[in-house]
Formats: C-alpha cells, sequence, structure tokens
C-alpha cells in the first residue's frame, strides 16, 4: 500500500528466523555441528542468531550434541519438531548413526573437550559457566535438520522512514502525507543475525507515537 504511493521498502530479504535451543538452558552446554562434523557458533548466544549462521551454511543438517548430565526432557520438542538423530554409549556410535565422515564429529567433540575441561572455548568462545566436557555416556544428537524442524519466522524489510515516521522515496524524499511504523516500515532490526527478542515491540510503540505526532503535525 505504502509503495503505491510513492514509499520505497528496503531490506526486504531479510527475515528473522529461529529454531530455539533454549529451553531448556542445559542445551548451552552442548555443541552444535553441521552436515561435515564441524562446529559452527558459540551455542551461548541468541538462538535467533544461531538459525542465521544455520541458513549460512551448506546443506541442511545440523545436530546438537549432549550428553548424559546435559539433556533433559524438550519442553518445545513437538512443536518445533526436534527429534533425536542419534544415540550411543560413545561419540563414534552417534558419528555412525549420523552417517557423518569418520572421525569428523568425534574429532570436533575431542577437541572441544578438551578445550572446555579448562574452561576455555578458543574456536568460539563461549562463556565459562557453559563450557562443561561432553563425556558422560550415553549422548544423545537433537536433530535440528532445518528442512524438517519448525522455524518461527518474519520479515524485517519494510518502508523506509525517518525517525519520525516519514516515510521516503527511492530518493529518500519524504512522500507527503505518509507515515509509518512497526512492522510495515525497516526500523530498528535490519538484519536477521542481529535481533533480538523485543525490538519489534520499540518499532512499534516508540517510533508508533512518533509517527502519530508526525501525523498530528501534518494535519
Amino acid at each position: 500500500l505504502g509503495q503505491s504511493v510513492g514509499g520505497h521498502a528496503i531490506h526486504m530479504d531479510e527475515i528473522f528466523a529461529t529454531l530455539p535451543q533454549y529451553p531448556p538452558e542445559q542445551n548451552i552446554h552442548g555443541i552444535f555441528i553441521d552436515g561435515h562434523g564441524q562446529r559452527f557458533i558459540n551455542e551461548d548466544c541468541y538462538h535467533g542468531r544461531v538459525t542465521q549462521y544455520m541458513l549460512r551454511r551448506s546443506g541442511t543438517r545440523f545436530w546438537l550434541l549432549l550428553d548424559q548430565s546435559s539433556y533433559v526432557e524438550q519442553p518445545f520438542q513437538e512443536f518445533f519438531r526436534i527429534g533425536i538423530g542419534a544415540t550411543g554409549e560413545t561419540w563414534a556410535e552417534v558419528e555412525a548413526e549420523l552417517a557423518l565422515p569418520a572421525g569428523a564429529l568425534t574429532g570436533t567433540v575431542d577437541f572441544y573437550n578438551r578445550h572446555a575441561a579448562e574452561g576455555r572455548d578458543p574456536l568460539f568462545h563461549k562463556v565459562t559457566r557453559w563450557l562443561r566436557p561432553l563425556v558422560q555416556p550415553p549422548f544423545v544428537a537433537l536433530d535440528f535438520r532445518i528442512d524438517h524442524a519448525l522455524c518461527s519466522t518474519f520479515t524485517l524489510g519494510g518502508l523506509d522512514t525517518l525517525p519520525g515516521g516519514d516515510v521516503l522515496d527511492a530518493a529518500r524524499k519524504p512522500v507527503p502525507g505518509l507515515f509509518a511504523a512497526g512492522r510495515t516500515a525497516c526500523g530498528i532490526p535490519r538484519w536477521g543475525e542481529g535481533y533480538s527478542s523485543g525490538m519489534s515491540i520499540g518499532d512499534a510503540t516508540f517510533f508508533g507515537r512518533m509517527a502519530g505526532q508526525s501525523a498530528a503535525i501534518a494535519q
């Protein structure tokens, strides 16, 4: 509607997507691996950021590796369709059940465990409180395949605006009498990996008031 009267939309290719690895918080003790058995992110970061990094990587297969000390029942397992991809008394058994290259998963886990025991994560710098060697069997790989599990998503693009809600055209000139805020505008969260819960509330409340004031003044 805004575009039909001259408004210019930006960042229309950006989305927020999440396949949350927590709650429960015990999952943060685990490590994510991709279809090559490689770790790719610190698991204590915001779940939306984790999902963005999944979308960046090749392939659709991802798992969260946990041991007995860190695994608990997953409260949203059915909703998000996060099942158990593999179990085993050794990480080699899990690796074989997932049909990963020999030594890929086990090498990743061995490297992580060795440094976690020292309270370090030299690759991705997970906070110390979440570092724990994954050494207590049985072991489990939770299935986070993005072509199977259910991701929550919404778009981040929208009309280009000034802080006061004035909608801009393609030349970044205000369109007379046109104002926007909230998810109809492209507000504070413009890139999926930088989104955090609640940012859209600020777009709707604070900038909604600003847009309303601008519209009232324009009248």
